[in-house]
């Protein structure tokens, strides 16, 4: 191997992969040699930009749209990729209104709890046949806001925390099926979705002050760390939430 993962030969799901996070793991997956689903939802043009630049490198990458809120929706989109199999699933796709939890709708709870929660449990399920079979990885991203407060992280920070507590959930269970599962609490990433948090400039300053590197974690950083649990030299990390933050947790 020159890398943390050799997944030549292999089969791949990121969900949420048209952009930000989710493209930077779609490309580093296909670099190491996995056929990619890129999962998306209306951001057709970005996804197709994320399948060609992989295609260009000599990687291979399929487009995989699919509400994700949507059970039915989800489980076609599921259906074909399961039936042949999947090595790799990435829960990265995300959802929610930036605003204090007392001010969030119900309708918006839902949303939120749905796709960035209730969506890993719904993949794992369609795909665990395949992922059993074929000693499988499941990744889910979570945030720090899974389990500090971040102000007006809403729902997203409920949702969070319900991710790392499926993901420990779903770890102890498949474990013994020789299906890993893991999460990455990532710190403060500088995405186009984060940015339209309506203090961004303040959380941007205050974690630069307070983490040690002094910088923001990189989509890069985060995707390192999937295929670092998608590989052999974590073998025995089992149901945990490694935080890439660069120690603005501290």
């Amino acid at each position: 191997m020159t890398g943390p993962a050799d997944l030549t030969g292999q089969r791949a799901l990121v969900t949420g992969a048209a952009r930000g996070i989710g493209t930077v793991i779609a490309r580093r997956l296909a670099a190491a040699g996995a056929h990619v689903f890129v999962n998306y939802l209306r951001s057709e043009a970005a996804a197709r930009d994320t399948v060609a630049a992989i295609a260009s490198t000599g990687g291979r990458a399929t487009l995989a749209p699919g509400n994700l809120a949507d059970p039915e929706g989800l489980a076609a989109m599921m259906a074909p990729i399961a039936a042949d199999g999947l090595d790799v699933l990435v829960h990265n796709a995300a959802i929610g209104s930036f605003k204090p939890l007392h001010a969030v709708r119900a309708n918006q709870w839902d949303l939120t709890l749905n796709v960035n929660a209730r969506a890993l449990l719904l993949c794992v399920q369609a795909a665990l046949p395949g992922l059993a079979a074929r000693g499988g990885r499941v990744v889910s991203i979570s945030s720090l806001g899974g389990r500090r407060v971040v102000p007006d992280y809403g729902a997203i920070g409920v949702s969070k925390a319900a991710l790392e507590a499926a993901t420990r959930y779903l770890a102890s269970e498949l474990a013994p099926r020789g299906v890993r599962v893991n999460a990455i609490a990532a710190g403060l990433v500088a995405t186009e979705s984060v940015q339209r948090h309506p203090a961004y400039a303040a959380l941007e300053s205050g974690a630069k002050k307070r983490t040690p590197t002094g910088r923001l974690v990189t989509p890069d950083a985060i995707a390192d760390a999937v295929l670092f649990l998608c590989g052999p030299y974590s073998a025995d990390i089992v149901g945990q939430t490694l935080v890439v933050d660069g120690g603005s947790s501290l």
